[in-house]
């Protein structure tokens, strides 16, 4: 399956958490999942700006690759089943074929792909005009930050209300930054002097 994504996200303090979970999230049943990142050993699909990731939720995994374009986020999906250890490497077999396409496109080598690290979230959802707006905690490498995301159709309609939206709660606007961005800068900061800092 192929679809563009189009969301806003803003990272939240505990207090800016807390307001928003009592404005919308109190009935919101809570969902556990976790992203498991791939890359190769030289990092490829970063310095291609290319994410891989298989997310585990309800008991399902799916594989799932982006790529940014000028419209959002055109996402590749396949359903898969891994095994989710930190450091397997990912059998090409296992590539659903609308992924494995794409990663050839940009001369990946999908022999040599490998999950490198995992981020589990804790996330919500509501309905919010015309839109889905999420509530995340995450964790990921003994660090746990606190995200608001809201997904919509229209770009400039939904970035009207999620600006309104933070003004309203009087939540500042932050520079968007996404899981794998601080998964990665994290993992920079553990690994200082290895070849992932070196390449980040």
């Amino acid at each position: 399956m192929k679809e563009l994504e189009i969301e806003f996200k803003n990272l939240l303090t505990g207090d800016e958490y807390g307001r928003l979970d009592k404005a919308f999230f109190q009935n919101a049943e809570p969902v556990i999942q976790t992203n498991f990142y791939i890359d190769t050993p030289d990092l490829d699909l970063k310095h291609n700006r290319l994410l891989l990731r298989i997310r585990a939720a309800r008991g399902s995994q799916v594989m799932t690759l982006k790529e940014p374009t000028d419209k959002g986020v055109m996402e590749y999906h396949g359903e898969v089943d891994s095994d989710l250890s930190f450091d397997q490497n990912i059998r090409q077999e296992e590539l659903p074929t609308i992924i494995c396409n794409e990663l050839e496109r940009f001369n990946i080598d999908t022999t040599q792909l490998r999950i490198y690290g995992a981020l589990s979230t804790e996330r919500r959802e509501v309905p919010y005009k015309d839109g889905l707006l999420v509530l995340d905690k995450n964790n990921y490498l003994d660090t746990e930050d606190l995200e608001l995301e809201y997904e919509v159709s229209n770009r400039d309609k939904g970035e009207t209300i999620f600006q309104d939206l933070l003004k309203e709660y009087d939540i500042e606007q932050r520079e968007e930054i996404t899981k794998v961005e601080r998964f990665y800068n994290k993992l920079t900061e553990i690994r200082t002097g290895d070849n992932y800092a070196n390449t980040l």
